[in-house]
């Protein structure tokens, strides 16, 4: 009836699933989260994949990690503070930063804009950031390094049209001031803004 192959890929199906999913604290109807003790990042994740692509930030004070699996556009509440992208899935493995990690800011109260990540882009683009597999040691349990760089990402500033974009489906939130917060390799990193 069923091979080891077809029940290997519906595990692995179901899997993919499941580290997908967003976390309910996260959701735009968060039962802990919302305006008054959080704000809402707005971003986007392209060339991540048909099942989306595993997206982790950490908050840098705390040292908490909020990770799920967006697809394209995503949207979802965080604490106030300053987060960097610590996990990238990929089909080669789990991600981290070759260098100096995507970095951003989430300011309370507000629709934070944290710009159009480009997964792949050329080097010609001149990426914001380079990611890596991990390397975790035997059996994952020695601390990770990333030995080698394995995909650039850009950060395209898309604001104009992705808060469009979302507010359209989510009028609720039109009466959150808007901020760029952009994600950089570095504090005051640049970005391309397109209208």
């Amino acid at each position: 009836m069923f091979g080891s192959r077809n029940i290997f890929a519906i595990g692995l199906i179901g899997l993919l699933a499941g580290c997908s999913s967003m976390p309910s604290e996260m959701a735009l109807n968060s039962p802990v989260y919302n305006a008054q003790n959080a704000g809402l990042v707005v971003g986007t994740l392209l060339e991540g994949g048909p099942y989306g692509t595993y997206l982790e930030f950490r908050d840098i004070k705390s040292d908490k990690t909020y990770g799920w699996g967006p697809k394209d556009d995503y949207s979802a509440w965080l604490p106030a503070g300053d987060y960097e992208v610590s996990r990238l899935g990929h089909r080669r493995g789990v991600m981290g930063a070759y260098s100096k990690p995507l970095r951003f800011t989430v300011t309370q109260g507000q629709l934070n804009y944290l710009g159009e990540m480009v997964y792949g882009c050329s080097a010609v683009a001149q990426p914001a950031a380079v990611y890596g597999v991990l390397n975790c040691g035997v059996l994952a349990l020695g601390e990770c390094t990333v030995p080698s760089p394995n995909v650039n990402v850009c950060v395209v500033d898309r604001q104009d049209q992705a808060i469009k974009h979302f507010l359209q489906q989510h009028p609720e939130q039109a009466p959150l001031p808007v901020r760029n917060a952009v994600m950089s390799a570095a504090a005051s990193g640049s970005s391309v803004r397109f209208p």
